[in-house]
């Protein structure tokens, strides 16, 4: 998880690992988090960069 939120955060998108205590163990996840000023491009970019990412080895 916080290694894809890293990759992600390369790329320039500001998504976060959330891992425990936050979380219960064993259910690390991704935070997106999006504003009013991201726009449908934006959003489309994000999808194809997390895309990418998870299927990286």
């Amino acid at each position: 998880t916080l290694a894809v939120a890293a990759a992600l955060q390369a790329r320039g998108f500001d998504i976060r690992g959330i891992r425990p205590p936050t979380v219960p163990e064993g259910t690390s996840r991704l935070r997106i988090s999006l504003t009013l000023h991201v726009d449908e491009n934006e959003i489309s970019a994000m999808v194809e960069a997390l895309v990418e990412v998870l299927a990286s080895p």
